[in-house]
């Protein structure tokens, strides 16, 4: 099975007191601005959708969104110059690209719905580009999720309070949705320290693309 990589955040690390001192790291890209309004303007309709249905939403950010590339797990500051070096790198080797976003599904399904997501596409680049992260990642002894890879945009979690509720009627009335493009000038280092209520984002460090200091969406 293909888990999108926002699934990397909870497949083995539950929400649990005892692992709130847990930092994850995770390489990513980030939509510019009007295509994230317009997913928060998503995040609203659905909000009041799930309310109405008894159940509880929290959703990520807007300055916070962003689709994940590749999962680090938890690592130590200690290896964050090894981190950043190969990022760096990496980035230096692809121009600026356009990203989709379109479409919107639910994990692990849309009768019984835990994360909300949309799906993120860009042609062969952002496999390309996982690929090579991974190939110095390697280099410097720093390991990562490998597994099977399905660009997604997190856009929140679904908290039931009893029974479980479904959102197969808006998902299927939205999933073929297309909310634009966006063009990616940089790669961005996201630390997630987990908690009981879900991933506290931060964005650690960002690096241009080969000729993003000169995009006009930067």
């Amino acid at each position: 099975m293909i888990y999108p990589a926002s699934v990397s955040l909870i497949k083995g690390f539950p929400y649990h007191s005892d692992y709130q001192n847990i930092m994850i790291f995770t390489i990513a890209i980030e939509p510019d601005i009007k295509l994230v309004e317009r997913l928060t303007f998503l995040q609203e309709d659905l909000g009041k959708i799930i309310t109405a249905r008894g159940a509880d939403s929290r959703w990520i950010r807007p300055e916070y969104m962003h689709v994940p590339l590749l999962c680090l797990g938890n690592r130590d500051d200690s290896e964050l110059p090894d981190i950043n070096q190969v990022i760096r790198q990496t980035a230096h080797e692809f121009a600026t690209f356009q990203l989709e976003i379109a479409g919107i599904s639910a994990y692990p399904s849309p009768e019984c719905p835990r994360l909300i997501q949309i799906d993120a596409r860009a042609g062969e680049i952002l496999n390309e580009i996982r690929e090579r992260l991974m190939d110095g990642f390697r280099a410097v002894n720093i390991g990562f999720d490998g597994s099977a890879f399905r660009a997604t945009l997190l856009l929140g979690r679904v908290a039931t309070k009893g029974d479980k509720i479904s959102l197969a009627d808006a998902v299927h009335a939205i999933e073929g949705l297309n909310f634009g493009q966006s063009e990616i000038f940089e790669l961005a280092l996201y630390s997630s320290e987990l908690k009981e209520s879900g991933p506290v984002h931060q964005v650690v460090s960002r690096f241009f693309l080969k000729n993003g200091e000169l995009s006009p969406a930067k």
